[in-house]
């Protein structure tokens, strides 16, 4: 009885152990959020405090409680640049994606912020598409929208 107790720990023991090591590669994918321009993929860059260049569009999120400006710049090959602002008071979870059509990978920002998300850029955008997206979380509901631009 005591060896069948004993293999019956060290299976429940190595249980947990790959339990815990999936929990933190799982969680930690989840929370990631793009902090360090230097990990950027090639042509992205961000998250930085503002945008260059212009006002071009901006998409709404929900009921006003947040939206998405969209910027562009002409410079080198052409960049659009997005933030996510939260027009409420306090501290939300929220973020911007960027990913040009093109492209499998996007660049975003994400977390907990008083009043913005981003900025992220991406470059190379003269004469292509970017699919560029956010959301933010009040009182447990999250608004999102996304939509393609084509400067």
């Amino acid at each position: 009885m005591s060896r069948l107790r004993t293999g019956a720990r060290r299976i429940m023991s190595t249980v947990a152990v790959v339990a815990a090591a999936a929990g933190i590669v799982m969680g930690g994918a989840g929370l990631a959020s793009a902090t360090d321009p230097n990990n950027a993929p090639p042509g992205y860059a961000g998250p930085f405090s503002y945008c260059q260049g212009s006002r071009y569009d901006a998409v709404h999120l929900g009921d006003g409680h947040a939206y998405i400006d969209v910027y562009w710049t002409s410079a080198g090959s052409g960049q659009l640049c997005a933030m996510t602002y939260d027009v409420a008071d306090g501290r939300h979870n929220m973020e911007v994606r960027i990913r040009r059509t093109d492209w499998q990978t996007s660049w975003y920002d994400n977390g907990f912020y008083d009043r913005y998300a981003g900025a992220i850029y991406v470059g190379g955008m003269e004469g292509r598409c970017a699919y560029i997206s956010g959301w933010v979380e009040h009182d447990g509901r999250r608004y999102s929208n996304g939509e393609t631009f084509c400067p």
